[in-house]
């Protein structure tokens, strides 16, 4: 349906533009007029094939009385379609609200396969050998309902000078009417690291993706419940790019999301894991 609408919308935009130019343009009306004389001097031949300026005065006569006698039809005409052109917000905003809807129903089908309290990333750190920097190894995981079990989606190496590293995640939280059974859903996305040198403003971003999927949300076909793949996909192109919005944020159910950072210490025998929580924030074990 959304798709008609834009269909619909973008041929009544053609049709306007061409009834605009030629009736409320002077070089609309010029080439009305070089079309006519065109016409008219291709119908002025006489019985022999050649050019008759009798005929072409008549035939001149009869195309001009024929263009005044359907002007009111012409006029008819481009008043229905400015009365169209003037319902286009109308249309705009009721695809809108269609998309709207469409989207938010595809997101309580997404937030069925999250759940609220599971593993974003493991993470170690550990001093480079002139002590300049700190390696961060991180590995990246998503939950799977089918399985019923978190699921390695990526691991990505990061180098930032320092004696110490902070990973900093975006927490979203979401309105309560989007979920079935009331509970709270978070979901939780590595988003950068910075240190004790490096400020938060000139961090180095770990939001690691597969194509536009991050990898704490990516899952495979036999990994989702009630949408496909490109659906589920679809869905969370949409929530990561809704987060730069906030207003159509809190239209697509989103109450509240924000930054929240763990300090992470070099040990070559320490393996961080960061958990989401269901009440909102990190938990690091």
């Amino acid at each position: 349906m959304i798709e008609n609408i834009e269909t619909l919308s973008k041929s009544i935009k053609w049709v306007y533009e061409i009834v605009h130019f030629l009736f409320f343009s002077v070089a609309g009306w010029i080439f009305i007029g070089i079309i006519l004389f065109f016409i008219i001097l291709l119908n002025s031949k006489n019985e022999k094939g050649y050019f008759s300026i009798g005929k072409f005065i008549a035939t001149g006569i009869e195309r001009v009385f024929f263009l005044l006698s359907n002007i009111f039809q012409i006029i008819v005409g481009v008043i229905i379609v400015l009365s169209i052109i003037s319902f286009m917000p109308v249309i705009k905003e009721a695809k809108d609200v269609i998309t709207l809807y469409r989207d938010v129903s595809n997101l309580k089908s997404a937030l069925k396969n999250l759940k609220s309290e599971r593993k974003i990333v493991e993470a170690i750190v550990t001093q480079s050998e002139d002590k300049n920097e700190l390696i961060v190894n991180l590995k990246y995981f998503s939950y799977s309902p089918v399985k019923n079990t978190d699921i390695l989606t990526g691991e990505k190496e990061y180098r930032i000078p320092g004696n110490k590293v902070y990973l900093d995640s975006i927490v979203i939280n979401f309105d309560y009417t989007l979920i079935e059974s009331g509970k709270s859903i978070n979901i939780a996305l590595p988003y950068k690291i910075f240190s004790d040198v490096v400020s938060f403003e000139d961090g180095i971003s770990i939001n690691a993706r597969d194509g536009e999927i991050p990898f704490s949300l990516k899952l495979d076909e036999g990994d989702i419940y009630l949408l496909s793949k490109n659906e589920y996909n679809s869905v969370i192109k949409t929530l990561i790019n809704t987060l730069e919005d906030k207003r159509k944020a809190q239209k697509m159910g989103i109450k509240t999301f924000y930054s929240e950072a763990v300090v992470l210490l070099p040990s070559r025998t320490k393996k961080y894991t960061i958990y989401s929580t269901g009440t909102g924030g990190l938990i690091l074990r």
